[in-house]
């Protein structure tokens, strides 16, 4: 009987033990994942990246950048679902040519009972600040850069954009509220701008000789040694020139003289006058050889013509009758 009491004693601690277990696993799921959620909200919110919508949980507000049209366009929900109650534009476009100069948006958030967002065009950017139900409060002066992505860190704005020729990183002081962001708050000394730019070679060169005289130097130096180069060549190629057309000289007279011509010539290559001489008498009789003897008797032969009136005069004559 004892031992009866026993093993259900032990089977009931059993279970209550294993109940506790079950239970404190299903209190200690819900803090994890909340931790895991607070974790992974708080990391979505740091990251700088161009959010084209947003939404506000407790007021069913949802943000919207209309690019078309170059507007915010804000939702609510309704008892048929979202509807749209306001349009805020960003920037006028209609009839503009100067496309590069339209701001336009790029990232929309929502900070406390305010829609946040940012506009940028090639040069500038600037930051709006809408209440919920997408009426301007107010916006900030423009300043350097193309932003394209904020985001939220304790009390400060950082605004970050990036193009070909560089960076922008703009950090507001938004401790005191958006109220003094369309005053000083921009350009006061809590909040700091970096626009970085890709520096030219140019501006690299003149950083580094100023007055231009290293320039100078290697571009002469450069001019000078190019024509130093184009003479030498042009002096090794004509003497290469002259050198082919002197040889090519030689052999075509050493292939045209003859061992007795050689026999003749003297020590200089030089050929007398006597030799001169028969060779033109040879020629001369060679020449007077060459006709036949011809009597020198000039004869002449009348031709006989037909009469032809055609240019006669007394055909061009008018007739007169008496």
């Amino acid at each position: 009987m004892k031992n009866k009491i026993n093993n259900v004693v032990f089977a009931l601690a059993l279970m209550f033990a294993s109940l506790s277990v079950f239970a404190q696993g299903e209190a200690s799921a819900p803090q994890d994942e909340k931790a895991c959620l607070k974790a992974c909200s708080q990391m979505e919110a740091n990251q700088l990246v161009p959010q084209s919508s947003a939404l506000n949980t407790e007021t069913q507000t949802i943000a919207i950048i209309d690019t078309p049209e170059n507007v915010i366009a804000v939702m609510q929900r309704g008892e048929n679902g979202f509807q749209i109650i306001n349009k805020t534009p960003v920037d006028e476009y209609k009839g503009r040519h100067d496309l590069y100069r339209i701001y336009r948006a790029r990232s929309v958030a929502f900070y406390g009972n305010n829609i946040v967002f940012l506009a940028s065009n090639r040069d500038s950017s600037f930051v709006g600040v809408l209440d919920m139900k997408g009426d301007s409060v107010l916006y900030s002066k423009h300043f350097a850069g193309a932003c394209s992505a904020f985001t939220f860190c304790g009390d400060k704005l950082i605004i970050t954009g990036a193009t070909n020729g560089g960076f922008s990183v703009m950090e507001i002081n938004i401790a005191g509220g958006f109220e003094k962001l369309g005053d000083t708050t921009v350009f006061n000394k809590n909040s700091s701008l970096l626009d970085y730019r890709i520096p030219k070679k140019a501006d690299e060169i003149a950083q580094h000789d100023p007055h231009g005289l290293g320039l100078t130097v290697i571009a002469m130096s450069t001019v000078f040694l190019a024509l130093i180069v184009i003479s030498i060549i042009l002096m090794g190629f004509g003497k290469s020139l002259q050198a082919f057309q002197r040889r090519k000289k030689e052999k075509s007279e050493a292939a045209t003289t003859t061992p007795a011509t050689e026999e003749k010539a003297d020590s200089k290559g030089y050929i007398s006058g006597d030799e001169f001489a028969s060779i033109a008498a040879a020629i001369y009789m060679y020449n007077e050889e060459l006709h036949d003897e011809e009597p020198t008797v000039i004869t002449i032969t009348e031709v006989n013509r037909r009469y032809s009136p055609w240019s006669s005069k007394m055909h061009n004559m008018n007739v007169y009758k008496k």
